[in-house]
């Protein structure tokens, strides 16, 4: 079983593919890697980033690839450095017919990321539409769902019209992280078919770089392994929530994104 991780690799500091491989591996899904950009830092928390746009280099790998027969079980897309890159990943999805994850990264906190233009935001909203499965974060949600500005803190009701929306646009499965809850703390609201849970967690007061990453890669994981969808998000929440709360506990510098030690030490743990 193989995968193919579509993220940018950052130099210095958790995030994206640093992240996404060694979970990947963990999880006992062969990951191939095609880097999308390279970045000195990720970019939250770090003011002169130097990006390297790999367009180019996108196609001319999938292209040895596609020569070469290698075929995939998945696709899994996270963040895309330009509105180029993510026709290539379209392109690619069309080309492979396999089970397809995009985690359309974006922005957080009601605001886009500093390397994300307008033009850009749009293009990734139609790249979710092709996934088999999504995994926007609140925020991200907002952009892709385009219904306008939503409550700072969300119902029961907000959520599943929010759902509804995202789901009509095409993705059967999908999860919205970091809600924040009328009734208090953080959820994820996940979807199968017609089917919508909310799993919620305490709110700790601090979140860290790479956590979506983490989320995804999970999820992604025991997705591709044929788990329970809403057992798989299930893990995927409550082992990111370890880690950010380890990570706390410790006082790891934000920027630094997410610790992984505590992550493969839980991930031992359940035997996943």
């Amino acid at each position: 079983m193989a995968v193919l991780a579509i993220h940018d690799f950052s130099c210095y500091s958790k995030s994206s593919l640093t992240v996404a491989l060694p979970v990947l591996e963990a999880l006992s899904v062969e990951a191939a890697a095609l880097p999308a950009a390279l970045l000195s830092t990720q970019t939250d928390g770090f003011d002169d980033i130097y990006i390297r746009d790999l367009a180019d280099d996108m196609v001319r790998i999938s292209d040895r690839f596609s020569s070469l027969g290698i075929a995939f079980d998945g696709i899994y897309s996270g963040f895309l450095a330009s509105e180029r890159q993510i026709g290539i990943v379209s392109s690619l999805i069309d080309r492979y017919d396999t089970l397809t994850l995009v985690d359309p990264v974006m922005g957080d906190n009601g605001e886009l990321y500093q390397t994300v233009t307008e033009g850009h935001a749009r293009a990734m909203a139609r790249l979710a539409r092709k996934a088999d499965i999504i995994t926007p974060n609140f925020t991200e949600a907002s952009i892709i769902a385009d219904i306008g500005p939503l409550p700072a803190k969300l119902g029961q009701g907000d959520i599943k019209d929010l759902v509804t929306v995202l789901r009509s646009l095409g993705p059967r499965k999908g999860a919205i992280t970091s809600i924040p809850l009328e009734a208090g703390g953080l959820g994820n609201a996940a979807w199968d078919g017609e089917e919508i849970r909310l799993f919620q967690y305490d709110d700790i007061g601090v979140s860290y770089p790479g956590s979506g990453d983490l989320f995804a890669s999970i999820l992604f994981a025991l997705s591709v392994k044929g788990n329970s969808f809403f057992g798989s998000v299930l893990h995927a929440t409550s082992i990111a929530s370890i880690a950010i709360a380890s990570a706390k506990v410790k006082g790891r510098e934000r920027r630094l994104g997410i610790e992984l030690a505590p992550v493969m030490a839980e991930l031992r743990r359940r035997a996943l």
